[in-house]
């Protein structure tokens, strides 16, 4: 089983993996689409600009005590 990496580049949705080369797609929709086709229950780890935003955001409501 392939683990599938889908990441947010330039507008992009860049989905690569170990045995296949990166494919560049114009959707969430369309990479999660594709990666179920050609690759069926292999795991997805997704990569986005908005993971950085969530964990900066996580570190900015901690209390200091």
């Amino acid at each position: 089983m392939t683990t599938l990496t889908m990441r947010l580049q330039r507008d992009h949705f860049t989905v690569t993996g170990p045995d296949i080369e990166p494919l560049k797609l114009t959707s969430r929709r369309e990479a999660k689409e594709w990666c179920a086709e050609h690759h069926p229950g292999s795991p997805i780890k997704e990569f986005d600009a908005d993971a950085a935003k969530r964990a900066t955001k996580a570190k900015a409501t901690r209390k200091v005590e």
